[in-house]
């Protein structure tokens, strides 16, 4: 009879001393940290699962390398700074800006262009092309939606960067092949809202 009694005993003081405490106390800081860790985590399985899923690109009939709207790994070097009213960012080198004005920005290069506006509609709008790789990232400060696409042209970037406080901000590239696309996408991921978006001149 003792042997029974006392493990229920010691059962019920555990309980009792466990619900005499405080529920853990909330830190800012390793909740920061542990979203970091999620998100790392969530691009690293969706770029792990890319191929399986068909997210693989093709070029002259074999195949190369897989490009992920969530990888950045260009070498940007030696390219040219531009800035217009809507982004500033950088080029490779032969990319000339056009048409510049308070809501529209093109620069057009020797394998692409590149075009920024303000943009009302919402991701996936406006546009037209199979999407081979999506991602949600940040772009200077602001949450944006990626969308790699291919079409007719050859391959795309589609960019919506939802800014605080100033009208959205749709950026449209086009690249006649993967190394092109591949520019153009750390270009955008890379670039910066310009101060004077959402501001009149």
């Amino acid at each position: 009879m003792i042997n029974v009694i006392r493990p229920a005993l010691f059962a019920g003081l555990a309980l009792a001393g466990g619900a005499c405490r405080g529920a853990p106390r909330f830190d800012p800081g390793e909740a920061a940290l542990a979203a970091a860790a999620s998100d790392s985590l969530t691009v690293a399985l969706a770029d792990s699962i890319a191929p399986a899923q068909g997210f693989v690109a093709s070029q002259a009939g074999s195949a190369v390398e897989t490009i992920s709207a969530c990888e950045d790994h260009v070498d940007s070097r030696g390219w040219q700074s531009y800035a217009s009213r809507i982004i500033e960012l950088e080029l490779p080198e032969g990319y000339t800006g056009t048409a510049q004005t308070s809501s529209l920005a093109r620069w057009n290069g020797p394998s692409g262009w590149l075009r920024a506006s303000t943009h009302s509609s919402e991701a996936h709008v406006g546009w037209s092309g199979l999407i081979t790789s999506e991602c949600d990232v940040f772009i200077s400060g602001s949450p944006a939606h990626i969308d790699l696409v291919t079409g007719g042209y050859g391959r795309g970037v589609h960019v919506l960067i939802k800014v605080q406080d100033a009208p959205q901000i749709g950026i449209e590239a086009q690249a006649k092949d993967i190394g092109g696309q591949a520019q153009l996408l750390h270009a955008i991921r890379a670039a910066r809202v310009s101060s004077a978006w959402g501001h009149p001149e």
